[in-house]
């Protein structure tokens, strides 16, 4: 009995860290936005591929991140910048999408284009769901597994991501009632208005990455450098 106390707590503990740092509920306007001209079931693959990626890129990093990092000289602040970058672009695609008529020209043939693109990875997977943050999380939890319990620490947060994973799913699964819900002009403004929050995060992306490079350059610079 303690042993599966001890497996759903230490499991419960991953889900509570990362669930609200992948909030896939804010993934749910860029998703809806990118899968608009999509099929029912085309929908639902690409929110599957979309989680299944997501789980892979963090259970890449919680196993290989350390040796990834400095394989490739990455530092986390680089991570974070380039997160928000990426972020910052979708965000405004989102707030602006549709504001100049002449997008609208050709729009068919555009549609049918988007219709057969594939968003699973990117940005669905990387950065909206297995952004930085989550990334960051991860590696923070597998670098307080005690020694002597690698194995099972490392399972409890891979069952863990793979928990928040599942739940995602759900999330964006349900989404098109959300759409019916919320209707085309519903749909639009809650873009623009996630779009704007998408926006606040990538520049909160930036800045403490941009902060975090400050610091790591002041604590390498000689004295008096600066």
């Amino acid at each position: 009995m303690t042993y599966i106390a001890d497996f759903f707590k230490y499991t419960a503990i991953v889900v509570i860290g990362l669930l609200p740092i992948m909030n896939p509920l804010t993934t749910i306007p860029l998703y809806m936005s990118l899968t608009n001209r999509m099929s029912a079931e085309n929908k639902r693959k690409q929110a599957a591929k979309a989680c299944v990626y997501a789980f892979s890129i963090l259970a890449t990093f919680l196993l290989l991140g350390k040796g990834i990092i400095s394989l490739f000289g990455i530092s986390m602040p680089g991570i974070r910048v380039a997160g928000g970058i990426i972020i910052l672009i979708l965000a405004l695609r989102m707030i602006f999408s549709g504001s100049d008529p002449s997008s609208e020209v050709d729009s068919s043939a555009s549609d049918i284009k988007k219709a057969d693109m594939d968003y699973s990875f990117s940005p669905l997977a990387m950065p909206s769901l297995a952004g930085p943050g989550s990334i960051a999380v991860v590696m923070g939890l597998g670098s307080q597994i005690p020694a002597g319990q690698m194995i099972m620490g490392h399972i409890h947060i891979l069952i863990g991501i793979a928990i928040v994973a599942s739940i995602a799913y759900i999330t964006l699964s349900a989404s098109k009632w959300i759409e019916k819900l919320l209707g085309k002009h519903g749909t639009q403004a809650i873009s623009k208005i996630m779009g704007f929050l998408l926006t606040c995060i990538a520049v909160q992306f930036l800045a403490s990455g941009i902060r975090d490079f400050y610091i790591d350059f002041s604590a390498i610079a000689p004295a008096g450098a600066l």
